[in-house]
């Protein structure tokens, strides 16, 4: 990149706001280096939804315990409820293994010697 590049770069990084800067900085160090301008525009918009809903939570749970203020304890109970709310996990690798060997009980059919798309059962 020459210098004229880097000038450009930099001069459009400072009209950013500040909060994308840090996901553009973010991304960068996880190697990305390359995407669309819409990608940061889905990122803060996210970002946002995301604490603005985390905030709001805190304030019901801190208005809920006749608090005057959200505490630390607040946040991280909202936290939470929004993990548990809109991300999932999977399940553990135990049941998983439990799954898999009650399945595998029963042994696959055979594959009949005929012509023709074959097609799983």
């Amino acid at each position: 990149m020459s210098e004229k590049d880097k000038s450009k770069v930099n001069t459009q990084t400072k009209h950013l706001p500040k909060d994308a800067q840090v996901i553009m900085s973010i991304m960068k160090e996880v190697g990305i280096t390359e995407y669309e301008p819409r990608v940061m525009n889905q990122l803060l918009e996210f970002t946002y939804r995301y604490v603005t809903c985390v905030l709001d939570d805190a304030r019901v749970f801190a208005n809920h315990a006749k608090k005057k203020s959200i505490d630390l304890d607040d946040v991280r109970l909202a936290v939470q409820m929004q993990l548990d709310k809109s991300f999932t996990s999977p399940p553990p690798r135990e049941v998983l293994l439990e799954i898999a060997r009650v399945k595998n009980v029963n042994p696959l059919p055979l594959i009949k010697p005929h012509c023709g798309l074959r097609l799983p059962p």
